[in-house]
């Protein structure tokens, strides 16, 4: 699951590092509040954050997001001496299928400061999860790396999976004024992955074909990814059924 929030208004309200500080705080604390969500990686922006987690129920994810958000915006209100929303709106939740299209989703969380042109390469941003899997952060660590590897289907495989995404990250910041800027699927759409499994997530209770599609950037370097936009009464509908069915 791939979750995005950004701030009320779209403002900067975490620009500085004292603020950014206490989310990942709050991060690390939710991570041990709510055991069954797992953190896969994360990033900490001036005026969004990015999650890319394991949940087995939608229940749970609504549950540690209510927690997480809620209680930082009350925080930083106390802080401040402010009113008002912190958040803009509901969190956004996208599915990401495992194995070579959540490791697309990893890489476009990794590299988010580099477009912005904030840092050079992702290890250079401290509030992200790539610093934390290089070794950079050892204390308080916030990622499950063993469901992450599992996730990306090389389960064990710590020293290869340490050497690819770091060879990976390196190649990607020497050609990225190359690569498309922004990919706006993966904090916009219901679900990202390959056909039959996006079609599968209503359970066979709606046809999702119609609403399948490629993505733009997908690459012969890579498997092909596809992603389900649905309408909102329909994103509402299979949402619903997802929270209420029982995970592992």
């Amino acid at each position: 699951m791939h979750v995005t929030h950004r701030c009320q208004e779209r403002r900067f309200l975490l620009k500085f590092a004292v603020d950014r500080k206490q989310y990942r705080q709050r991060l690390y604390e939710a991570s041990r509040t709510f055991r069954r969500v797992r953190f896969l990686d994360y990033v900490i922006t001036s005026n969004h954050i990015h999650l890319l987690l394991w949940v087995p129920r939608m229940h749970d994810l609504s549950a540690m997001m209510r927690w997480l958000q809620g209680t930082f915006a009350r925080d930083y209100n106390l802080r401040k001496e402010r009113e008002g929303s912190f958040w803009r709106g509901r969190f956004h939740p996208t599915l990401v299928q495992t194995g070579s299209h959540l490791s697309r989703c990893l890489f476009y969380l990794d590299m988010n400061m580099v477009r912005a042109g904030v840092v050079d390469h992702p290890f250079e941003w401290e509030f992200g999860g790539a610093r934390e899997l290089c070794g950079a952060r050892r204390r308080y660590r916030i990622i499950d790396q063993e469901r992450l590897l599992w996730c990306l289907e090389m389960p064990g495989a710590t020293e290869s999976f340490l050497r690819w995404h770091s060879a990976t990250l390196a190649d990607m910041c020497g050609a990225w004024q190359e690569q498309p800027q922004r990919e706006p699927y993966w904090a916009s759409s219901f679900g990202v992955g390959d056909p039959d499994w996006l079609g599968a997530l209503s359970g066979g209770k709606e046809d999702l074909s119609p609403y399948i599609r490629p993505c733009s950037d997908s690459s012969p370097k890579h498997e092909p990814s596809h992603v389900l936009r649905i309408p909102q009464n329909l994103f509402l509908r299979i949402w619903g059924s997802l929270k209420r069915a029982k995970g592992g």
